[in-house]
C-alpha cells in the first residue's frame, strides 16, 4: 500500500514580491545583426561584383582566344605547304605503284584520271588507302 506525503511541508516556488523584472525583447532584438535594408544591399553589391568580374573573365578569354586565332592564321602558309610537299611525296609514290601494276595493260596512262570532269582539279584525301600504299 502506498501513503499519502505530507501536504503541511509542502512549499511551492512563487515568484518574488512585486514580480520579475520586465524584459524588452524589441529593444534587444533590434541591435542583433544587420538589417534587412543592409543583407538585401550587401547581397546585390555581391552580384554585382561576380557580374563584373565574369564579364572581365570574358574579355580576357575573347582576347586570349583572338590572339590564338591570329597565331593560326600566320601558321596556314606554312602548314600549307607542308601539307602542299607531303602530298607531292604520297603521290609519286602512288603514282610509281600505279605504273608498277598497270604496265601490262595497253592504252593506260599514269597518273590520268580515269573520271571525266570538267577540269575542276579535286586533291586526293590525306590518308586516302594508306595502309595499301606503305611499301
Amino acid at each position: 500500500m502506498s501513503f499519502r506525503p505530507d501536504t503541511t511541508t509542502i512549499k511551492q516556488d512563487m515568484p518574488p514580491p512585486g514580480g520579475f523584472p520586465k524584459i524588452d525583447l524589441f529593444e534587444r532584438a533590434r541591435t542583433r545583426g544587420p538589417s534587412g535594408p543592409m543583407i538585401w544591399a550587401i547581397a546585390t553589391a555581391s552580384i554585382a561584383y561576380g557580374f563584373v568580374m565574369i564579364g572581365e573573365s570574358n574579355k580576357q578569354f575573347n582576347r586570349e582566344k583572338f590572339l590564338e586565332h591570329k597565331n593560326r592564321l600566320a601558321m596556314v602558309p606554312f602548314l600549307q605547304a607542308e601539307t602542299d610537299l607531303d602530298w607531292l611525296a604520297r603521290r609519286e609514290k602512288w603514282l610509281a605503284r600505279e605504273a608498277e601494276i598497270m604496265k601490262g595493260v595497253d592504252g593506260w596512262e599514269v597518273g590520268k584520271s580515269m573520271y571525266y570532269t570538267s577540269g575542276h582539279w579535286v586533291p586526293d584525301p590525306p590518308f586516302r588507302l594508306q595502309k595499301w600504299y606503305k611499301k
